[in-house]
């Protein structure tokens, strides 16, 4: 018996087994969602301080002063975004016993749902060298199928909140840094000229 193939175990130590490969799966995610974050984080942090302080520059009066408001607020959006991400997903880290003991109860009295976390671990397994938001996209359909039951299972709740907000974050994050980097050409160019 392999551990890919989680389906041909019999016995209740197969859902131990399931759910810590689950786990794993979500932890490999987790690392390189901490990864993406926390460069995404530098590079927002460059953009954001580089294009804020050239926008303070090139605009005056009045401009200046709606620069601060307006330029700060998707500043802090951008660079709260990414530390967000980043603790979101450290927090996954710290939950991992927890979570291996409730998605073993969860898989032990759900063969619908142990069926849907066998194909998310299979599909992330296969899709190693996707993206990481192309990975959490898995986990969408994992919270789908628990639905309401959710609540009796406190760290797999978080864990699936901070794995699937991992997309959104990354584009507020890039949507934002792109923003500050075209502005910071623009107020380049006022400068100069």
């Amino acid at each position: 018996m392999t551990m890919s193939d989680p389906t041909s175990d019999q016995g209740p130590d197969k859902y131990e087994r399931l759910a810590r490969r689950a786990v794993r799966s979500v932890m490999t995610l987790v690392r390189r969602g901490v990864a993406l974050a926390g460069g995404l984080l530098i590079i927002t942090l460059i953009a954001c301080a580089g294009g804020f302080a050239l926008g303070y520059a090139a605009l005056s009066d009045g401009a200046q002063k709606v620069w601060i408001l307006i330029g700060g607020f998707f500043a802090v959006l951008a660079i709260g975004a990414s530390v967000l991400a980043v603790v979101r997903l450290l927090g996954v880290r710290a939950r991992e016993a927890r979570l291996i003991e409730e998605l073993r109860r969860l898989i032990s009295g759900d063969a619908k749902t142990e069926q849907v976390i066998i194909e998310a671990v299979e599909t992330n397994d296969a899709s190693q060298d996707q993206g990481v938001v192309v990975m959490s996209r898995e986990f969408f359909t994992v919270r789908e199928s628990i639905g309401p039951r959710i609540v009796d299972y406190p760290a797999l709740r978080e864990s699936l909140s901070a794995v699937t907000s991992l997309p959104f974050l990354v584009f507020i994050t890039m949507a934002v840094s792109f923003v500050f980097g075209f502005l910071s050409v623009l107020f380049a160019l006022a400068l100069v000229i």
